[in-house]
């Protein structure tokens, strides 16, 4: 910024709509794809550079990057990547890159309103309408949120020239206002004949404004959204005000009014750059969606993804159909009967029996085009307390590791019963029984996004309590040791012995963070590995493949192969559980490890 008193400004006026409380502010990322920043520089670089008083389009930064489920999608899904005001996303990536709506932003906006949460072009998971507030602190607990709104979608007739002015509560209860207060900036502008609503004359010129923007490597003048819709979408309400809390004040006059995509805030009495903003969807949406924020505060309680109703299982994410099944459908697939012992459970012996998680997942088209798709992908599973786990892929795929893993309807020839029932996912390997969730409501299947690592170096990053920079050399004074593997590779089966350092104690010199409960929190952890080359690959694998808690798969960060170190002085990640290569990482320069439960 060019001086101290604009920073404070902007950071006071960003803060507004930024969410407090317990959802927390994404975590910036680099960019999932060139065309999601050119997207972004056109607005927001001018303001992150301090040449221009505005307000951000999109936020200071982006966030995280994912592959979420969508049916006319590549494979099943598509890319986004969130940001604090809105969700970029790639439809079509063999598309015209230089057609304005190669990238896009998606509707979240009715979906949060309606609890809908849009998995294709016509395709939708029941979820609940968002208890966040729209324009104010999340603990706010008078202001009116995204559920509020919802019952607002009617359609209203044409009032250009009027300045309407009604307040709403939390409860969605209207009464007049002073209809002359910020009469000139609430006059109707504009009347949206598509969806019936009107917009006023301080909304209407946010969007059709003109201004500084970044092409290229230059700055010009233009649109700054264009068509005016791009960025917002067509009204969905009307505009109304509330008394609010802003940044701990109470009492803030604030207008409000939803659109498609984003939801428009006028505050009078903010600095006249930045009284009118689009507030933070892509954060409360982004919290909605994966962890659970908004939940209805009465009536039923959802489950920890609320897509499913009670004693059913989904299996959602990134897959060509969403799959719901009761039990008297999951008894229709064909079943295993597996006996297991586990730690938590005395040692007890008990036989399960059930579909394998593999066959339910492919079932629902979760394979995508396989290949290189596979090692990408894990799944989360969520049980009826909110619990999850993680399963990579690879892990219960016999192209790799093939550990067998079931949807249990059945304990010792007997229905499940209490905390388990309807349905416990059993994995066999696992000496706790940790991730062998009680109540199984969910399989969501999710892809890591493409990264492109740099420098020749070893990253370990993530949720740790320090990152870690590696080279051979670092490796070999870390008590190594040398493991003999067989797998395929390139059409032909190989025996090879490696010398490197288990991963697991790698993360754990790192500090792997955790809240609440050590190994509960440790669940839902997994890692992305990725190299470098012209094969540039990435792979996942769960926390419990590796954590002798668990699996206890020893996994390594190898330097060196039958006594010869790596090309390069490089590094590979070696899965001596894996049949196939797929996840033999070669020219490892990235380990991070993430949170699904986050």
């Amino acid at each position: 910024m060019k001086n101290a008193r604009l920073n404070i400004v902007v950071v006071a006026i960003f803060a507004f709509t930024l969410v407090g409380g317990g959802l927390g502010t994404t975590r910036a990322q680099s960019f999932g794809d060139p065309a999601f920043q050119s997207t972004w520089e056109r607005t927001d670089k001018p303001v992150a550079d301090g040449t221009v008083k505005r307000s951000f389009y999109w936020g200071p930064s982006p966030g995280t990057q994912l592959a979420e489920a969508y049916a006319e999608g590549a494979g099943g899904q598509r890319q986004v990547q969130y940001f604090d005001k809105s969700r970029m996303e790639i439809n079509n990536p063999s598309g015209n890159k230089s057609d304005p709506f190669y990238v896009t932003n998606g509707l979240l906006t009715v979906e949060l309103m309606t609890g809908r949460m849009q998995t294709g072009n016509a395709q939708f998971v029941d979820r609940y309408p968002a208890q966040i507030p729209l324009a104010s602190d999340t603990d706010d607990s008078s202001a009116p949120t995204y559920a509020t709104f919802g019952k607002l979608l009617g359609k209203a007739a044409s009032r250009i020239g009027q300045a309407p002015a009604d307040r709403i509560d939390k409860d969605g209860k209207v009464t007049p206002a002073n209809a002359t207060t910020n009469a000139e900036a609430l006059t109707i502008a504009y009347y949206e004949p598509v969806t019936g609503h009107n917009i006023p004359r301080a909304f209407w010129d946010f969007l059709n404004a003109s201004g500084p923007v970044w092409v290229g490597d230059k700055l010009s003048t233009a649109r700054l959204s264009d068509p005016w819709f791009y960025s917002s979408g067509l009204p969905v309400t009307e505009t109304y005000t509330a008394k609010v809390k802003i940044e701990g004040k109470r009492d803030v006059d604030v207008y409000i009014q939803a659109f498609e995509r984003r939801v428009l805030t006028y505050v009078p009495s903010f600095p006249k750059e930045f009284q009118v903003q689009m507030g933070n969807i892509g954060q409360h949406y982004y919290d909605w969606r994966y962890k659970d924020a908004g939940r209805p505060t009465s009536g039923p309680t959802p489950t920890a993804s609320a897509t499913q109703s009670p004693g059913k299982l989904t299996i959602t994410g990134t897959v060509k159909s969403v799959l719901t099944l009761d039990i008297d459908a999951l008894k229709t697939r064909k079943a295993q009967s597996l006996s297991v012992k586990f730690a938590d459970e005395n040692g007890t012996a008990h036989t399960y029996k059930g579909p394998l998680v593999l066959d339910l997942l492919k079932e629902a088209g979760g394979e995508g085009n396989a290949g290189r798709d596979l090692p990408i992908r894990y799944v989360i599973a969520t049980g009826a307390d909110g619990q999850k786990a993680v399963l990579s892929w690879g892990e219960i795929d016999p192209i790799f590791a093939g550990t067998k893993a079931i949807v249990a309807y059945e304990q010792d020839g007997v229905d499940l019963k209490g905390e388990q029932s309807p349905f416990r996912l059993v994995l066999p390997s696992d000496k706790s029984g940790a991730r062998s969730i009680y109540g199984l409501t969910q399989l969501e299947i999710r892809a890591v996004p493409p990264i492109t690592p740099t420098g020749n170096t070893l990253q370990i990053t993530g949720t740790l309590s320090k990152s870690l920079s590696l080279t051979a050399t670092d490796l070999a004074t870390r008590n190594p040791v040398t493991v003999q593997v067989t797998y395929m590779a390139g059409g032909q089966v190989g025996t090879h012995s490696y010398k490197g350092v288990p991963l697991v104690q790698l993360l754990n010199e790192a500090g792997v963070q955790t809240t609440g409960d050590r190994q509960s929190g440790l669940l839902s952890k997994y890692i992305v590995a990725t190299g470098t080359g012209s094969d540039r690959r990435s792979a996942v694998l769960s926390w419990g493949e590796i954590d002798p808690i668990y699996a206890g798969v020893n996994v390594l960060v190898a330097y060196e192969e039958d006594g010869i170190p790596l090309g390069g002085g490089l590094t590979r990640l070696v899965v001596p559980s894996d049949a196939r290569g797929g996840r033999y990482i070669p020219y490892l320069l990235s380990l991070e490890i993430k949170d699904a439960g986050h």
